[in-house]
């Protein structure tokens, strides 16, 4: 599973409990909050492509080692069944018109539920 995009809060989240530097923190922003390439943003900074994915890892793994998570909304690369995947776009839509934290919280919740129950089943 590959992190595409972060909301700023979340990705200031998780900088803060990382060693990047600013300078560093800033590429790997640009990338995973503002959806440029790392080849553009390397390119604009001077740097190799690799060491702005170094710091797009760093966040990366922040996220995946984060079990709390946040309700900002981030864009993620995975391979699902097609089923599985086709329902989960229809409920990410609904979820964004709806508008409603609280809503947003009490859906969010029940989805987890239901995926650590499927978990278990396949454990």
């Amino acid at each position: 599973m590959k992190l595409k995009r972060l909301t700023l809060e979340d990705f200031d989240r998780l900088a803060e409990g990382t060693r990047l530097q600013d300078r560093t923190r800033q590429l790997a922003r640009e990338v995973l909050v503002d959806g440029e390439t790392p080849s553009d943003v390397a390119a604009r900074a001077g740097m190799t492509k690799q060491r702005v994915g170094l710091a797009v890892g760093v966040i990366e793994k922040a996220y995946f080692a984060d079990q709390g998570g946040g309700l900002g909304w981030v864009s993620m690369e995975m391979e699902l069944p097609e089923r599985v995947a086709l329902q989960l776009d229809e409920l990410a839509k609904a979820l964004k018109a709806s508008g409603d934290q609280a809503k947003l919280e009490q859906a969010s919740e029940i989805v987890m539920a239901a995926v650590s129950k499927a978990r278990k089943l396949l454990n």
